[in-house]
């Protein structure tokens, strides 16, 4: 072994706790890289070859001449298949659930050739059985619905009893969202049943399919085909044109995977940052203390080539330690979060594979942390002559008073040990802004994750506090009537009842277009919060919309400006075609809809609407939920039941994953933290040695010495947390604005508690790093101190 070999590993021995800090760091960092990025093209990987395997439509068309555009679209270069279909969103009785369901017909006896769907349980539809569906996966499940169970569906004609012949999985609903405005429904209130084309047709109540999906070559996107397809449609007075990314479950698992991919590359380079601070400080601290060494090493012949290379060793070697460790982590963790993810969503395919670009990424990511980090104390130290190397210490600089002490001059007059302390933070600014950086970076990765936790809460309880008041909405198979609200009112348990409508709806405007739901309310209503994006509450106009602020940028359109309305169903509400301005914009975490006044519907609609199609009920102060759902659905009339705080639970539940995820994050930060700050206390120890045992043996004990120490840290740690705090929460709030979208408004919401408990927890991470140097300093050994300095 060679002369620096032999003394590189000494030296990581004698340092070892702070070498594994940072080795730590650097592992943390790749580790999570690795997990983020592989989880996220494990999931891309299963997601798309779920598509593949069953021929998820590159673009959905309802509404309209269909007949007529199914030929044109059959005949368009460029489509490999095209199916036409029935799709209604129809009340479904299981057991003694009401829920508003959806069927969608299929072709007897053979698989669709767009959208096929993966039968997990029982047998596909055959043209025999008149009576038989395919029940969808989520929906099975939750009602624990086998082959041989039957289900009733309110169709045209009435209640009409059908046979379960199967469970199948759907491209369509492997997240399974009702609407881009209705993402994640409660499995009380949505479900999905597969018809075959003759029942679907009879039990929608219409003579033609209204609905067209269309399958690309080979799947893949084709943005000129799409153009080209979605103007023909709109010609063909299309309602709805939804490209597979906007279509409600891919786009929602869209959102998920590009959370992933943000996340694999954020929270990886704050690791990697931070493990990059940690090796320079240390090294820089490791050449100041070995000067004399330096100084012979040179005097003794070696060049400044070996001095570099000795130097840079420490950072290639920690980076690779760390690296390999964190890559081959991060694939197993990868792997585990990808099948975490599917089986809860049961999704049909599962790919894990191993990336080798990944490993070999991470595995580079964390060399080159260490030998960046390193560069600048390799130079340093094969830059300094070597006569004045060979002395102990580096020249003396004069002292002089803090920045605290010149900008308030009593502080002068405070007792030394205080003075030290504020000297202290300034006569080393290196060794300062480095801890403080590391602060800095601590916080940010803390703040990102908790903030993250902060903000759904928040949207979450403002959602179903301030903007959705009711406790439950009521389906009716008949348009309401003054008298039905009333029975509503009077059933035992409801404080209020008011009539409302639903409709979905095609917003038009110019060359824009976008699906959504109108929702008429009384002028007066108690039932919805109109949060404005402005600020505060507004009310509902008599005349105009309220509209989902992101509306703004879907139809280019701004206060003032008239859209165009039509509604997108078959039956009452079908004749609804006209135009209105938008009076405001509101700030609504979920969704994005437009609300009118319900007399401005009425007068467009006319009779044939009555007063509306939904009611909404608020119940009273303990009402038991479950007996209000069963006492509701028995009323005379209502087809189907939606409980808010049913649909809270199952937000809560799907947000279970979400938690999980962000949890280990702010472990990992808390983990980073120390490491981070132990490794720069412990170093900032190490190199005063000399002044600690001077004052030592001037006859300071080690409580004095532990105060000032501490004192100092804390300080510096203080001087931190300030833009730590500032900088985190930037860094937090543009994190979350890249998660907004149409279907999710993810404005940063930080409760004051949070940062408090940050600046807190830094704080006594701060105390709690600093303990093994407080040890080291209470087994100074003073003669050899005494001795070295001699020498």
């Amino acid at each position: 072994m060679s002369v620096l070999a032999r003394k590189r590993r000494r030296d990581l021995h004698r340092r070892r706790f702070q070498y594994s800090a940072v080795v730590l760091t650097v592992f943390l960092g790749v580790a999570l890289f690795g997990a983020s990025y592989d989880a996220f093209r494990n999931l891309d990987a299963s997601y798309n070859r779920a598509y593949e395997e069953l021929r998820f439509a590159n673009l959905t068309i309802t509404d309209g001449d269909v007949d007529s555009l199914e030929r044109r679209v059959e005949s368009t270069p460029g489509v490999e298949a095209v199916e036409a279909r029935v799709q209604a969103d129809l009340p479904i009785q299981v057991g003694e659930t009401k829920l508003l369901g959806r069927v969608i017909g299929l072709p007897a006896g053979r698989q669709p050739e767009v959208n096929r769907v993966d039968v997990k349980a029982g047998t596909y539809l055959e043209s025999a059985s008149t009576d038989g569906v395919l029940v969808e996966q989520h929906m099975a499940d939750h009602f624990e619905l086998d082959p041989g169970d039957r289900v009733r569906v309110h169709g045209a004609g009435g209640r009409r009893e059908v046979e379960v012949l199967g469970v199948a999985a759907s491209p369509e609903y492997l997240w399974p969202a009702r609407s881009r405005q209705d993402l994640l429904p409660s499995p009380d209130d949505f479900g999905v049943v597969f018809a075959t084309e003759a029942l679907a047709l009879e039990l929608a109540g219409v003579a033609d399919p209204n609905q067209l999906v269309a399958y690309y070559d080979g799947g893949r996107p084709n943005q000129a085909l799409t153009g080209q397809l979605t103007a023909a449609s709109n010609q063909a007075g299309a309602g709805v044109v939804l490209t597979r990314a906007e279509q409600p479950s891919n786009s929602a698992l869209q959102e998920d995977i590009q959370g992933f991919q943000e996340l694999a590359i954020m929270f990886p380079v704050l690791f990697l940052s931070a493990a990059a601070l940690a090796t320079g400080v240390l090294l820089r601290r490791l050449v100041i203390a070995e000067r004399p060494i330096v100084g012979m090493l040179r005097a003794c012949g070696f060049s400044r080539a070996h001095v570099i290379r000795h130097y840079l060793g420490f950072g290639l070697l920690v980076g690779l330690v760390g690296g390999v460790l964190g890559a081959a982590v991060g694939f197993l963790l990868a792997g585990a979060v990808t099948n975490l993810y599917t089986s809860a969503l049961s999704i049909p395919v599962t790919v894990t594979q191993l990336s080798l670009g990944t490993v070999i990424v991470g595995i580079v990511f964390g060399l080159a942390t260490g030998i960046l980090a390193a560069a600048l104390p390799a130079r340093a130290a094969a830059a300094t002559p070597p006569a004045e190397a060979m002395r102990r210490f580096a020249p003396a600089r004069g002292g002089r008073s803090s920045l605290a002490e010149r900008a308030v001059p009593p502080l002068r007059r405070l007792p030394p040990r205080w003075a030290m302390v504020m000297r202290g933070v300034g006569r080393n600014r290196a060794r300062t802004a480095s801890t403080a950086l590391g602060v800095v970076l601590a916080l940010v990765l803390i703040l990102v994750s908790w903030g993250m936790i902060d903000t759904v809460q928040i949207l979450v309880d403002r959602q179903f506090t301030e903007v959705d008041r009711q406790d439950a909405q009521l389906y009716f198979a008949e348009p309401l009537d003054r008298a039905v609200v009333r029975e509503v009112s009077g059933t035992e348990g409801v404080e209020r009842a008011e009539p409302a409508v639903q409709v979905p709806v095609s917003l038009r405007r110019g060359t824009h277009s976008y699906a959504t739901t109108l929702v008429g309310l009384e002028p007066d209503t108690q039932m919805h919060g109109f949060l404005s994006a402005g600020g505060g509450e507004t009310e509902l106009p008599s005349g105009g919309l309220l509209a989902g602020e992101a509306l703004s940028s879907e139809l280019d359109a701004g206060v003032g400006q008239e859209i165009r309305i039509t509604s997108a169903t078959e039956g009452a509400d079908a004749g609804l075609s006209t135009r209105a301005p938008v009076r405001e914009f509101l700030d609504e975490p979920l969704g994005t809809m437009v609300y009118a006044s319900l007399p401005a519907i009425r007068a467009v609609a006319g009779p044939a609407i009555g007063i509306g199609n939904v009611a909404l009920v608020r119940y009273e102060p303990g009402a038991d939920r479950e007996a209000m759902r069963d006492r509701l659905s028995r009323l005379p009339g209502v087809v189907a039941f939606e409980d808010t705080r049913a649909l809270l639970e199952t937000v809560n539940q799907y947000l279970g994953l979400f938690y999980a995820f962000v949890g280990v994050m702010l472990v990992f930060g808390g983990a980073m933290a120390f490491a981070l700050m132990f490794n720069s206390i412990s170093s900032s120890i190490a190199e005063r040695s000399v002044e600690l045992a001077t004052m030592k043996a001037s006859g300071a004990g080690f409580g004095t010495l532990a105060r000032l120490i501490t004192a100092e840290n804390v300080l510096i740690t203080i001087l931190g947390i300030g833009p730590g705090l500032v900088i985190g929460y930037i860094v937090a709030a543009v994190f979350m604005d890249s998660f907004s979208s149409d279907q999710f408004s993810f404005a940063l919401q930080m409760r004051g508690s949070t940062l408090v408990l940050s600046a807190l927890a830094i704080l006594g991470v701060a105390l709690l790093s600093q303990w093994p140097g407080l040890r080291a300093v209470r087994r100074i050994d003073v003669a050899r101190v005494v001795r070295e300095r001699a020498a």
